[in-house]
């Protein structure tokens, strides 16, 4: 089987909470990959928007319903502050192997109210709050991850990311890109 790259992003609040240790570590030691890169940096918001209209796909396995509050969510932590202005940080991890993505993916675990008591980084870390209709109240993620292997916009996100963590250094985001993203 070829080698894929794959992404996890860790959001702003988990950040802010601490979990980083944790969610890194249960994604070297379930997945079995090589951890190939990781970054903190500050999205600007025009990455933000071009990454939160690439959540929304038909080739998702989550409804609908789960990849617009993923979209929102994207939306509204990801990008600086409207009333300060103040840049909002990630942290990025990039893992290579073998059938990365579905690897990766099944440990971040998908959003659902009806959590299984820790499996997943986001039974754990992540929260689905909702009223007695069905209504969502609280929603927070945990982390971000491509879907699914097939998902086409899979290299698409990694390759904007790389950009603009590589932008963000001050160095030729191209060269650096070119040389490092596409061997993978």
């Amino acid at each position: 089987m070829p080698q894929q790259l794959a992404y996890v992003i860790v959001t702003p609040y988990s950040l802010h909470k601490s979990r980083t240790g944790g969610i890194l570590t249960r994604l070297i030691t379930r997945t079995g990959l090589e951890l190939v890169g990781a970054r903190m940096f500050a999205p600007s918001a025009e990455l933000v928007k071009e990454y939160s209209q690439s959540i929304i796909s038909a080739n998702d396995p989550q409804d609908k319903k789960i990849q617009e509050l993923l979209h929102n969510y994207i939306l509204q932590n990801l990008s600086p502050d409207p009333k300060t202005g103040r840049s909002r940080r990630v942290m990025m991890f990039l893992f290579k192997g073998e059938d990365a993505v579905r690897k990766t993916r099944s440990v971040v675990g998908n959003i659902s109210a009806d959590r299984r008591g820790g499996e997943t980084i986001r039974d754990t870390y992540g929260d689905l709050v909702t009223d007695e209709n069905g209504q969502v109240r609280y929603f927070e993620p945990a982390v971000l991850a491509a879907p699914t292997a097939s998902w086409s916009a899979t290299s698409r996100v990694t390759r904007l990311f790389a950009v603009a963590v590589v932008a963000s250094t001050g160095r030729s985001a191209r060269a650096v890109v070119s040389n490092r993203v596409s061997r993978w």
